[in-house]
Formats: C-alpha cells, sequence, structure tokens
C-alpha cells in the first residue's frame, strides 16, 4: 500500500502530466521530428513511472520534461495579456449565464408602479449646487442616482414639435424638423404649455432644468417560475411582444392582478380589486393599494383600483381570463397603460417577478419588493 507521502507524488505528477502533455500537442505539428520523437519518448517514460508508482525520482522525471518543453515550445508573447483575456472571458461568461437563466438587471422606465417603484423622474431646482460640479458630480449619481440637467437651445429656430426618444423615459423636443433634446417624460406637459409646437425658440434658451432622478434598478427572477406558478399580486416583469397597441419587444414592470381561469372586476365606487367576486386582500399589499396605504415615509398615497376618470385610453373594468392568460396593472393606476387597456398577458410574455432593488443605493425603496 503506497504511503500518503508517495500518493500524493503520483497525484502531483499525473496533473503535470495532462498539463505539458496539452501544452505540447498545441505545437507538435510544426516541431521539428527529431524534437518531437523525443519529448514523445520523455511522455512515454513519464507515463511508465506514474503507471508503475515509481516514485524516487518522479517530481524530477517531471521538472526535466518540463525544462525540455520550454526549451521546445515557442514562447508565448505577452503571457500576461493571455491570462488576463482568458480570466476576462470566463467572467463575462459567467456573466452573461447568470443574467440570462437567473437573475436579470431591469431598470423602472416609467411611473406606472409609483409609489412603489420609480421611474426617471424630476425635481426643478434653479441652479446646481456644489455636488453637481466637477468630479463630486459623479459621486453624487453613483449614490443617489441624480443628476443636475440644463436643457438648452444651440441653434435658434422652431420648435417642431415632441417626439418619442430612443432613450427610454425620455421625449425629444425637436427644432427645426432636425435637432432633438431630450427631457424626462414628466416634465414635457408642463415644457410643452410653456413652448408650445410652433414657438419661436432663442439660442441658448433653457427648455427645462433640475434634478433628473434615475429609475429603480432591480432584479428579475428568472428562474422560480420552472417550480411554482405566478402569485396574485407579485410585481412582474412582462414582454410586450404581440400585445395590441405596444411598442414590439419591449419590457414593462406591473402588478400581477389576474390568473387563468379567474374574473376580475374593477367597481367604481370601490378602489379594491375584485377577484372572483371578492375584494381582493392577499397578498397584503393589494389591500394597501385599495385603502391608499403609504408604502414607505414620505411617499404618496396609493390610489387603488378604481377606474380612473378622464383617462385617454379605452378603458375595460371587466375581466374573463381563460388558459394561460394575466392580468398586470400599474401600481399608479390613474397613470398606468396596462391590462384596462390592452387586455390580459399571454403566459409566454411573462419573465419573472421583480425581487430586489439593488440601486441607487440610498433609495427609501431599496431592498425586497413587495
Amino acid at each position: 500500500m503506497m504511503s500518503l507521502r508517495e500518493f500524493l507524488t503520483v497525484r502531483r505528477a499525473k496533473k503535470a502530466f495532462r498539463a505539458m502533455r496539452n501544452d505540447y500537442l498545441l505545437y507538435a505539428d510544426i516541431l521539428p521530428e527529431g524534437t518531437r520523437a523525443a519529448l514523445d519518448e520523455r511522455f512515454t517514460d513519464l507515463a511508465q513511472a506514474i503507471r508503475c508508482r515509481e516514485t524516487e525520482d518522479l517530481d524530477g522525471v517531471v521538472a526535466t520534461l518540463r525544462a525540455e518543453l520550454g526549451e521546445a515550445l515557442p514562447r508565448p508573447r505577452w503571457p500576461w495579456a493571455t491570462e488576463w483575456f482568458d480570466v476576462i472571458v470566463s467572467a463575462l461568461a459567467v456573466a452573461f449565464c447568470f443574467r440570462a437563466y437567473y437573475y436579470q438587471p431591469f431598470q423602472i422606465p416609467t411611473g406606472s408602479m409609483q409609489p412603489t417603484l420609480y421611474g426617471i423622474h424630476t425635481e426643478e431646482a434653479d441652479a446646481p449646487t456644489a455636488w453637481d460640479k466637477g468630479p463630486l458630480r459623479f459621486l453624487k449619481w453613483c449614490a443617489t442616482g441624480s443628476s443636475y440637467k440644463d436643457v438648452r437651445v444651440r441653434t435658434p429656430g422652431t420648435l417642431s414639435g415632441y417626439a418619442p426618444s430612443p432613450k427610454p423615459g425620455y421625449v425629444s423636443a425637436v427644432v427645426n424638423g432636425r435637432d432633438r433634446y431630450d427631457l424626462p417624460a414628466d416634465v414635457v406637459p408642463e415644457v410643452s404649455r410653456r413652448v408650445p409646437p410652433g414657438s419661436r425658440v432663442a439660442m441658448n434658451q433653457c427648455l427645462w432644468r433640475g434634478y433628473v432622478k434615475s429609475g429603480d434598478f432591480l432584479f428579475v427572477n428568472r428562474w422560480i417560475w420552472n417550480f411554482r406558478h405566478p402569485r396574485l399580486g407579485e410585481t412582474i416583469v412582462l414582454s410586450t411582444r404581440g400585445l395590441p397597441g405596444l411598442p414590439n419587444n419591449q419590457h414593462y414592470i406591473k402588478r400581477l392582478c389576474g390568473r387563468p381561469g379567474d374574473t376580475v372586476d374593477l367597481k367604481p365606487d370601490s378602489s379594491y380589486l375584485w377577484v372572483n367576486g371578492k375584494p381582493a386582500t392577499d397578498p397584503p399589499r393589494l389591500e394597501e393599494i385599495a385603502e391608499h396605504f403609504r408604502p414607505w415615509p414620505g411617499a404618496p398615497a396609493y390610489l387603488g383600483y378604481a377606474p380612473a376618470e378622464g383617462s385617454p385610453y379605452p378603458t375595460k373594468t371587466h375581466f374573463e381570463l381563460g388558459p394561460g392568460e394575466y392580468l398586470a396593472f400599474g401600481d399608479n393606476s390613474g397613470n398606468s397603460l396596462d391590462s384596462r387597456y390592452w387586455g390580459a398577458v399571454p403566459a409566454r410574455n411573462l419573465l419573472g417577478p421583480a425581487s430586489f432593488v439593488h440601486w441607487p443605493f440610498t433609495s427609501p425603496r431599496w431592498g425586497r419588493i413587495r
């Protein structure tokens, strides 16, 4: 029976043999025939010594072969760069797999889930503070997600109108039909009253200034629904693919308010969500929304689920869900484009429940999502 020392020596030699053999095979086809024959013989001797457990000089045989390989094989250029490249590629592969199959990052683009979660929103201010200048500006943004913006016209002309921006949460003010100035979506109604389409704008005219606060950044749990069905009241992320009247292949975040087989009603005389003839109180968040609860100190109260008056969209108030159909409503019921307008969401469009707000760190909403 081998001693522990002999066992460790043999195991060490096996690992070295495999590593050196892989390096050798990478360059074997470009080595001179005599060198290749000599190295093949050395590998055969080492393999024989390992099989016979000749441990007395096994480390010496390994060292000799390693030295001969070092002389025979071409030296790699910038070996440190190769090692770092391997590390970076491996890290990216792990990160992409984690994102695709486990927890996907997502940004809240709009205010449809306020006050539970916030999209890009603003606060008017006449001038920046010391924290909004120089390198401190970046540090402030890293901690709070807030940055000072002063949107000014660079070229005088006529304001052609306001158009959707490629940036989620923004709308573009278009001047002279070509120059675009991105404005946070929630300030556009006020800006358009002050500067309606067709107005003349001067060079350096301020369209809007103040603080733009980034929407909440969160993780979406992509694996949990492999083990259970979506639950009533969960905050979910869904794809707009194939939903009527919506831009294709975007992601929306809403609250799950109806499941396959449910009958859901919104009643003008009740702020509750009625599911299968009863007011929904489980999970507690559904009852809190109906009771105009404030989810965190300083937050505005929920509006409830009563149909909003004066909505520009055709609002449905009665839903009978078939197999594979779900309802998705926003918590900001007076300002949410959701299933009340575009109907049920197919099961294939559901991505997963929103689980955790991970940024901004100073947000009162940081942490687990209810």
